[in-house]
């Protein structure tokens, strides 16, 4: 008698390219949505140079740089992690899925702030609860694929990564409650995402690796 396993055990290894290639399509989608709100302003400033467009409509230029390198890390961390990953599992796949709502949803808080006062609670604690949702989701996929070995490539140490995306997370999560009880402070809460990025990345180094067949292997 074969014993059937649990459906998030299963390993697919046919499919995978399709998998990260609806994600890449996704990321690249959500990232040009973002500039419409900005053509929209040259279009609606007739007559003015970009100078003073720019200097009209700060706010939106900055939440729009902000939001595109927040997409554009978001990416990167994701792609460290499935580069070295050669299948997938129900609980990959559907982790993946939460993921890819938050990336889809967050140029709608983008937009709210950019039109309105960051300080107004909820307006930052929506934005940055986006993010936490999409950190979290990158860290339990990092879980799933650390605690099964069928799903990596050989000779790849996910520690690093994996420190680096709890540590992510943390920062996220420290903005989003400093979101919810000082509203005033609007968007500041998310230096401490910088700080996660970067400290998350010489830890996760620093303390990740280990001794894989005689050398040390890190996630670059």
């Amino acid at each position: 008698m074969i014993k059937t396993p649990k459906l998030g055990r299963v390993v697919f290894l046919r499919g995978f390219e399709r998998l990260t290639a609806l994600s890449d399509g996704v990321v690249a989608i959500a990232m040009t949505l973002l500039i419409f709100p900005i053509t929209d302003l040259a279009t609606g400033s007739q007559g003015q140079n970009v100078l003073t467009i720019v200097g009209i409509h700060e706010s939106k230029f900055i939440t729009f740089l902000i939001t595109f390198l927040v997409i554009a890390s978001l990416w990167v961390e994701s792609h460290r992690l499935f580069r070295d990953v050669i299948g997938y599992t129900g609980a990959l796949l559907w982790t993946q899925m939460v993921w890819l709502l938050s990336i889809v949803f967050i140029p709608f808080p983008m937009d709210v702030l950019a039109s309105v006062d960051d300080a107004i609670f909820p307006n930052s604690a929506v934005y940055v609860g986006t993010l936490l949702l999409a950190t979290t989701a990158l860290l339990v996929e990092y879980a799933i694929v650390y605690k099964n070995p069928s799903l990596q490539a050989e000779k790849v140490n996910l520690r690093p990564g994996l420190i680096s995306a709890g540590i992510g997370t943390g920062s996220v999560a420290a903005a989003f409650a400093l979101t919810l009880l000082a509203p005033e402070l609007g968007l500041r809460p998310l230096f401490l995402l910088v700080f996660g990025i970067i400290g998350g990345q010489i830890i996760g180094r620093r303390f990740g690796a280990r001794h894989i067949d005689g050398t040390d292997s890190e996630d670059q």
